[in-house]
């Protein structure tokens, strides 16, 4: 497991991701707290889900489909 400062993070973002995708641990520490980072993937349904709210949303604003309010966007959930 590997753990960086939030300072290195910004200045090796790319490796220290492509470490996470190798399936390595990464630990960002800060002023406010540490965190594990950990890439996205298919079997991640909930950030699936909010892309496909997103994308809902776009074609509300267009037009093509008729406007919910929030309420029943979080009842979907």
């Amino acid at each position: 497991m590997e753990i960086v400062s939030a300072r290195d993070f910004r200045g090796n973002q790319t490796a220290i991701l492509s470490k996470t995708l190798r399936g390595e641990s990464v630990l960002l520490t800060s002023r406010i707290g540490t965190f594990k980072i950990i890439p996205v993937d298919e079997n991640d349904t909930l950030t699936t889900r909010i892309c496909e709210g997103l994308k809902e949303v776009q074609l509300m604003e267009s037009g093509k489909i008729p406007k919910k309010s929030a309420k029943a966007f979080l009842d979907e959930l």
